[in-house]
């Protein structure tokens, strides 16, 4: 898989920007704030509809952009995407929204196409497969819970179809029910007949929830065969890392689907009194989080700063493997100024990654000072400089 193609239109400091992309090894070089980062935040933002970087989509239309003839500003990213089951073209719009009087908000709407014909969000992701490394994320390993569950889930989503589209339902379905059990705690509701009010949002959350289980549970227990001598190679260690999923609940012997839906469901009703106390879903998916052991030492607690690095590197690693060994295709691979980071047996490490044939990798850095000559001859290089791209 590979991008071929990447066009922006007044996408953060881009007015315009149209580049041709190589299969292999794309270096994109230039100053801080030249515009290096945005290129891989919007490959990233048309894999999963998402910023890495920013929670609201405004902030994606370049400030100085004007709407014209009556149409509010707006940005635009189209790829074409070459993949092993055919080629696509991928089209985002970000289209800043007005009030009444004509007056910009803090709101956005997002036009989607894939092939030039509408779609919704949850039918993007997944169409271009990507990995992201960023220096900001050792925060999967020291970070909070949500931090290693959005790993997961950004995973499993660009994987499977299916995976997102019972993630976002089950997302929907836990905050109504939350709204539910709010509504009784703070006396806006009777609580009569509780059971049978929350017996639909019950059904409904664990028959989700015990498939979001049971591919999270799937999905540790591959990256532990991958992550775990990945992390011996990085760190140099004897030591594999092991990484435990962390349930919410006790799920014992359980791990297809249905058996999870119902030890959740089972979970549910014995914390039923403290849930109405505390008015939220205490059990789920939504609770969930990873541990990172070498030996019996906890790296996200009593981990060196190396040490949760080499972890963060090879959950990343261990993440785009097992999108080539599901998929038979390789995710593209994103480097936010990762070099910069390492010390020289780990950017070793990831340069011969990287090199590997099929792979599609486009990556930052603000001098070339962290490359080999043997490595920047084999590469594709440009200059970036203030919003621009200029081959090199």
């Amino acid at each position: 898989m590979h991008v071929s193609t990447l066009s922006l239109r007044d996408f953060r400091n881009y007015q315009r920007l149209d580049l041709q992309l190589p299969a292999g090894i794309t270096l994109l070089y230039g100053p801080n704030a030249a515009g290096k980062t945005s290129v891989l935040e919007a490959l990233f933002f048309l894999a999963t509809t998402r910023s890495p970087r920013v929670g609201a989509d405004r902030e994606l239309v370049r400030w100085e952009a004007v709407g014209e003839a009556g149409v509010t500003p707006f940005a635009r990213v189209v790829a074409e995407v070459q993949r092993a089951i055919g080629k696509v073209r991928l089209e985002v719009i970000v289209q800043r929204r007005a009030d009444d009087e004509g007056q910009l908000t803090n709101l956005a709407t997002k036009l989607i196409r894939i092939d030039k014909r509408p779609a919704r969000a949850l039918d993007l992701v997944g169409q271009l497969r990507v990995v992201l490394f960023t220096p900001a994320d050792i925060v999967l390993v020291d970070g909070p819970p949500a931090e290693r569950r959005r790993y997961l889930d950004i995973t499993l989503s660009q994987l499977d179809p299916h995976y997102v589209r019972t993630l976002a339902h089950y997302q929907k379905i836990a905050q109504q029910r939350n709204s539910l059990l709010r509504s009784w705690r703070e006396r806006r509701r009777p609580p009569r007949a509780v059971d049978d009010e929350l017996a639909y949002w019950d059904q409904e959350l664990c028959a989700a929830g015990g498939y979001i289980l049971s591919e999270r549970l799937r999905a540790v227990r591959e990256l532990n065969a991958i992550a775990g001598p990945l992390f011996q190679a990085i760190s140099g260690g004897p030591t594999p890392l092991a990484i435990t999923y962390q349930p919410s609940l006790e799920l014992g012997e359980s791990s297809d689907s249905g058996g999870l839906a119902q030890r959740l469901a089972q979970g549910l009703r014995a914390s039923r009194r403290e849930e109405l106390a505390r008015g939220q879903t205490l059990l789920g998916p939504h609770r969930d989080d990873l541990a990172f052991t070498v030996g019996a030492v906890n790296l996200g607690r009593y981990g060196s700063r190396g040490q949760q690095r080499s972890v963060t590197l090879a959950l990343k690693l261990g993440e785009a493997e097992l999108m080539r060994q599901r998929s038979g295709d390789a995710p593209v691979l994103l480097l936010d100024d990762l070099l910069s980071e390492l010390d020289a047996e780990r950017r070793a490490h990831m340069l011969e990654v990287i090199r590997r044939p099929g792979q599609q990798t486009v990556l930052s850095a603000t001098d070339l000072a962290d490359f080999g000559a043997d490595f920047l001859e084999a590469i594709t290089r440009m200059r970036v400089e203030d919003g621009r791209v200029y081959p090199s």
